[in-house]
């Protein structure tokens, strides 16, 4: 039956009116998953993505008008929208938050912005591995939706949307790599007024076309399956993407080969007619549009880069324009009135082009820059500097991005070509630049436009982990479990401390704000150091029994403790100046009934506000959650928008947003009303 439940959200909407925290703004998509964003069929300046568990409704014209829709529990895997435009359907991953999850399927009303249906047909109960909707597309007419898993037997399953019930369903002898419908068709038996579909699958080197039929006298639907014909030899590929063309006299299947050819194949007949070479990097993805005289041009999307407009029919094809980009052509889309093609790429880039000459559309595009912008990789670090203007972020695969707020557009992209395989572990506006910790023990600084200004190698053995800095001296803390300091202006080494225990990573670093000779450290050895550099030894230490510490901050208000947080999921005061080896307050972010499903307990950061009023940690279980110290006994707000870990948030410089990022590769903003 239809779910009543309330899904929408968008800014201002969140559960509670008087709830501090929104959400307002997701920079990311889903760039490695095919067709993760699309154009709207009726609306020409409406685009629908998802990223994490939430779908994005935006505008192409207004980037900060953005709407959510909340529902799954899971990464979301894939993503269709109806012909009409009525519907959005969206399937997600299984077991991989929860040990309980579902991969199910959920069709949302796009007018009313509500669940309409959640089907769980495709999750099998029976096997405790992970899995996945890996395909979603509608019929013709809104009637029925397809999907298939990521089963090495996948399950075919098709639902009749007006009833939310399962027409038909079916096992396959493998995964499904593309799944599209074709036409529709009038029964040929004149007691049935049920019509006829034709729904065409690829697997492996194999193309399928499947006959969905209202059987009378079973009165129940079937699903009957006839192979393309393949040439004897010469067409052994895989067929990664698919589309449904007509001419005046057939229709045909043309798909998109791991060779990069554009193979055609008569629709009715099940023959192969021809091959048009594309590209050299396989062709990932192809979508049509029909021009203002009835020309239809079809887009071919390829894994080096190229597109490349193709128009003609059966065996006579002619190549129209071409373009290249960055990364691999993974989602391709165009608009209602055919003017315009929406292109993501594997590089996390979305590009807005015109359908005719390929020639970028307005925007950030005019001055070389990609229409929108996301990470691919899980982003680990981010940082704000004097303005709440601009945020920077680090992914692991090697990108920091400065992030300007105003447009949600890339100020610069830095990849330091000399840390292939390396990522930043820390981020801090210093120095005039922006300075990173990496995991090859080389602390990098950038100008805010991304140019190099210099860098430190072998700083840490096994990457450097945490920064601070101070007037005359920098100090870093590494996953060799020594402690470092260095002079800001020559960068010489000054300084080594080694409190902590061989075999593990000092998390945290910062200088006293009462004492700039006192210099706190935290480890994952469980331990608590505070080094006296005029002394230049240790004067305090604190060790706990379990739970390696995540990180520290130094509270601004009162004695200016010192608060940690850890992997069990505690956050914990301490008072350096007092000698006995336990914290004066500790904070449980756990529940019982977290425990009992169980949830993970493990903190990754903790931040202040400016005002040292509130408390921002960062879970592994995707949340953010905000405290007000001074009564701690339950979060002030609770933020969901991850679909998994949060590496680390922070609060602006103004203390009206934060940012999270987190290992789905998003960066959340979010507004705060305290």
């Amino acid at each position: 039956p239809p779910l009543s439940a309330m899904a929408h959200l968008q800014p201002g909407d969140e559960p509670g009116e008087t709830d501090p925290l929104e959400l307002e703004h997701m920079i990311g998509f889903a760039a490695s998953h095919d067709n993760s964003v699309q154009l709207h069929p009726k609306l020409t300046d409406t685009f629908v993505c998802y990223t994490g568990c939430l779908i994005l409704i935006g505008s192409t014209t207004d980037p900060h008008q953005q709407e959510f829709l909340r529902g799954h529990d899971e990464e979301i895997t894939c993503l269709a929208l109806s012909p009409s435009g009525n519907l959005i359907a969206s399937g997600q991953a299984s077991k991989t938050r929860s040990p309980s999850s579902e991969a199910y399927v959920i069709v949302w009303d796009f007018g009313t912005r509500q669940m309409i249906y959640r089907f769980s047909e495709l999750h099998d109960a029976n096997t405790y591995a992970p899995s996945q909707v890996m395909r979603l597309c509608f019929s013709p007419d809104d009637h029925f939706l397809a999907a298939s898993d990521d089963a090495p037997n996948a399950k075919l399953c098709v639902w009749d949307m007006p009833t939310g019930s399962v027409a038909a369903a079916q096992r396959q002898k493998s995964t499904l790599s593309f799944l599209i419908w074709g036409p529709v068709l009038a029964s040929e038996r004149k007691v049935s007024r049920h019509q006829k579909y034709r729904i065409f699958a690829g697997s492996s080197a194999r193309i399928q076309r499947y006959l969905l039929e209202f059987d009378v006298p079973q009165m129940q639907h079937t699903l009957v399956a006839e192979s393309f014909k393949m040439p004897s030899s010469g067409l052994d590929r895989e067929y990664f993407c698919a589309k449904y063309v007509r001419s005046a006299t057939a229709g045909f299947v043309v798909a998109g080969s791991s060779a990069g050819e554009l193979c055609v194949f008569n629709a009715d007949t099940l023959v192969f007619r021809a091959t048009l070479p594309v590209s050299g990097g396989g062709l990932l993805s192809i979508t049509s549009s029909t021009l203002p005289d009835g020309t239809e041009l079809l887009y071919c999307g390829c894994g080096d880069g190229k597109l490349k407009i193709v128009s003609g029919s059966d065996q006579d094809w002619r190549m129209q324009a071409e373009t290249r980009l960055t990364g691999q052509i993974k989602a391709l889309s165009a608009s209602a009135d055919g003017a315009s093609l929406l292109v993501g790429t594997s590089a996390g880039d979305v590009h807005l082009l015109s359908a005719v000459s390929l020639q970028p559309i307005g925007g950030e595009q005019g001055k070389g820059r990609p229409w929108m912008s996301s990470h691919t990789h899980a982003v680990g670090c981010a940082a704000f500097g004097d303005s709440s203007e601009v945020v920077a972020s680090g992914a692991s695969n090697g990108v920091m991005r400065l992030w300007e707020l105003s447009h949600y557009g890339v100020k610069a992209h830095i990849a330091p070509p000399g840390a292939k395989g390396a990522s930043p572990t820390c981020l801090a506006f210093a120095l005039g630049g922006l300075v990173s910790g990496w995991s090859d023990g080389c602390v990098r600084c950038h100008s805010e436009m991304g140019s190099p200004l210099w860098d430190m190698p072998c700083t840490h053995a096994g990457g450097v982990y945490s920064i601070a800095f101070g007037p005359r001296f920098m100090a870093t803390g590494g996953a060799d479990s020594t402690i470092r300091l260095w002079d800001n202006s020559s960068r010489r080494a000054l300084a080594q401390f080694a409190e902590h225990r061989l075999g593990h990573s000092v998390t945290g670093v910062l200088i006293d704000r009462n004492q700039p000779n006192l210099l706190h450290s935290c480890c994952t050895d469980k331990s608590i150091v505070t080094i006296d550099l005029k002394q230049e030894r240790r004067v305090q230490q604190f060790t706990v029994s379990e739970g390696g510490f995540t990180g520290m901050i130094q509270n601004v208000l009162g004695e200016q403790e010192i608060i940690t947080a850890d992997a069990t999921g505690c956050v914990k005061v301490w008072d350096a100046d007092l000698r006995h080896d336990a914290p004066i307050a500790m904070l449980v972010t756990w529940t019982e009934r977290d425990v009992a499903m169980g949830r993970e307990k493990k903190l990754n950061h903790l931040s202040l506000d400016r005002k040292g009023e509130h408390l921002l940690l960062s879970t592994a279980v995707g949340e953010i959650q905000v405290w007000r110290l001074s009564d701690a006994a339950a979060p002030l707000s609770v933020g969901l928008a991850h679909s998994n870990e949060v590496a680390q948030a922070h609060f602006s410089p103004d203390g009206k947003q934060i940012i999270s990022v987190g290992k789905d590769a998003c960066v959340c903003v979010w507004n705060w009303f305290a």
